[in-house]
């Protein structure tokens, strides 16, 4: 056995696609978490076990060009995910962290909880949390195998609550008792921000030829315009609307935001089909609203557009924003924040200090739209939520007339928020991270803990062997069979000879070593009973490791012409 400290996933991190607020925590997560690795030395290697050859060769090459000292050290081992039975029986794991709490994780625990010879900790952090088959998905956490070792890491205090909530619920509705069906715990570890990665002071100086300069210049903001910033998915149907935003700036007008002294620019994800942007450019051609649209900006252009606005601006109303990772990026920008009262903003803006916090009505009751979920898109579903989420405008037309209208409040909350921002860098969140799998290791597991997660199988899991028995003529289960004599057929004595060569498919090669597979056939070298056949067959599989069913090895060479029954006619 391995006496390493390895860390291991299911997951890349490394995703490709539209630049969303999940796919950039995520990459910068782990590129935070390398670097650290790196320098501390604390892990001896990283493990992956993703489900294609495709997945492999994509993230191999990110880690070559990211880190390519870890690269050649041979600190990555990149694996296919159905070799992770046979990795856990052989290998002591610190810990395995994936990506989101969803794809894999019920699973693993059960994997790990049958082959792995220590209750490594499994966590995941939270992503967007308010999709309704998201029920489904936490029930399965939901589960005896479940250990004190496990976790659902929320990224925000209101995040934590719906996750709790959500097992509370889970367990009401069905009548799950806590301490028969427990659930992991759910600590609170924030997104990050990499400070370093935004616009500096220089970068924002009024000097020309610096980058607020240069990206104003290329906008076409004049320089005594107060340019206000939205960063989000160009879509009325995801996190924000956008149309209260525009009416609150014709407000803040009426509350001393002189018309013209200001500019709207928006930025973010469009889709290919989407035609949202060009219809928010006209509302504001028709309220005479100065604005841009910046459509799919890449890294740089987001650093210029953070160096040239003077307030960001987040009204968000959609509960599927669950943490506000702009929210960070615009503070590490030094830029005072106008944000709704909602959600994980509550956490990363202080009121009054690093920005201004709008309040927002939400509804009583949402019995109508629980029923309908089922029945429409996920995106429908959110918007219709999102329409009865009310921003206070009164207060966000104000709110844009103060920070548009007084610089030094602006500096001074940007100040703050800076200074807030770097409390949130992913290197101290990697070392959160660090330190709780450091704190679930040390969780003592009592022997009564260790015997139920040994025993445990998930409740959702299929048993093939009682469902389907009646699929077949026999099973290995009737009395009959076990006094049935197997020996080895001509080709099994062939094989064994080294004369003929078994056939094996690559994705259950792993199940049938080839050592293995040439003891059985000199076992049954003379007819035994199949009952004796079983029980070394399943001895030889635990000798050499072999970690599937410990019937397969005897049933595959039945099939095969390895092994045949003494009596030819098949009977009893």
């Amino acid at each position: 056995m391995s006496e390493q400290r390895i860390w291991a996933s299911l997951h890349p991190f490394y995703e490709d696609g539209a630049i969303l607020g999940r796919t950039v925590a995520n990459r910068e997560f782990i590129r935070a978490f390398f670097r650290k690795a790196e320098a501390s030395a604390f892990f001896d290697a990283f493990h992956f076990f993703l489900p294609v050859p495709d997945d492999i060769h994509s993230l191999e090459e990110h880690l070559k060009k990211d880190f390519p000292r870890l690269h050649a050290q041979g600190k990555f081992v990149l694996r296919l995910a159905r070799e992770l039975p046979d990795a856990l029986a052989h290998t002591n794991y610190y810990c395995f962290h994936l990506s989101d709490p969803f794809i894999g994780y019920a699973e693993l625990i059960s994997l790990r909880n049958r082959y792995s010879r220590v209750i490594f900790p499994l966590t995941a952090p939270t992503h967007s949390l308010s999709y309704s088959n998201y029920g489904e998905r936490f029930l399965r956490h939901l589960s005896p195998g479940v250990s004190s070792r496990d976790a659902v890491v929320a990224t925000s205090r209101c995040g934590r609550d719906i996750v709790s909530g959500m097992y509370a619920m889970l367990r009401r509705n069905y009548g799950l008792a806590e301490n028969a069906f427990p659930a992991p715990d759910v600590p609170i570890i924030p997104l990050g921000v990499n400070p370093d990665a935004f616009p500096s002071l220089k970068d924002r100086s009024e000097a020309k030829g610096s980058l607020r300069s240069e990206s104003r210049a290329a906008l076409g903001i004049r320089k005594d315009q107060t340019l206000f910033l939205t960063l989000a998915r160009i879509s009325y149907q995801s996190k924000m609307d956008l149309l209260p935003l525009l009416q609150a700036f014709k407000r803040a007008e009426s509350e001393g935001l002189p018309k013209g002294s200001y500019h709207f620019l928006l930025a973010g994800w469009e889709d290919e089909e989407g035609a949202f942007g060009s219809d928010i450019e006209r509302f504001c051609a028709n309220l005479g609203i100065a604005h841009s649209v910046v459509r799919r900006p890449d890294d740089a252009q987001r650093k210029a557009l953070y160096a040239a606005a003077d307030v960001f601006v987040s009204p968000v109303d959609n509960i599927q924003e669950t943490f506000g990772l702009t929210m960070l990026e615009a503070a590490a920008s030094s830029l005072p924040v106008i944000a709704s009262d909602f959600d994980g903003y509550k956490d990363l803006v202080l009121n009054g200090e690093s920005g201004i916090l709008i309040p927002v009505l939400g509804p009583e009751d949402t019995a109508d739209s629980n029923v309908r979920a089922a029945m429409i898109s996920a995106s429908e579903q959110h918007l219709r939520l999102a329409q009865q989420c009310a921003v206070d405008l009164k207060s966000l037309g104000r709110a844009l007339a103060r920070l548009g209208t007084d610089k030094t409040m602006r500096r001074v909350m940007g100040e703050a928020g800076q200074r807030r921002a770097c409390g949130y860098s992913w290197r101290g969140i990697v070392e959160r991270y660090m330190a709780l799998w450091h704190d679930l290791n040390a969780m003592p597991l009592t022997e009564e803990e260790e015997k139920r997660l040994r025993r445990s199988a998930h409740p959702m899991q299929v048993s093939y062997d009682a469902l389907f028995a009646g699929y077949y003529s026999a099973t290995l289960a009737d009395p009959a069979q076990q006094t049935r004599r197997v020996q080895w057929s001509k080709r099994g004595e062939a094989i064994y000879r080294g004369r003929d060569f078994p056939v094996l498919y690559e994705i259950i090669g792993s199940s049938l070593p080839e050592e293995t597979l040439k003891k059985l056939l000199f076992t049954a070298r003379k007819p035994m009973p199949l009952a004796a056949a079983r029980e070394i067959a399943r001895r030889l599989g635990k000798e050499h490791g072999a970690t599937g069913d410990s019937d397969f090895l005897l049933l595959w060479a039945l099939k095969h012409d390895l092994l045949e029954f003494a009596d030819e006619s098949g009977e009893a």
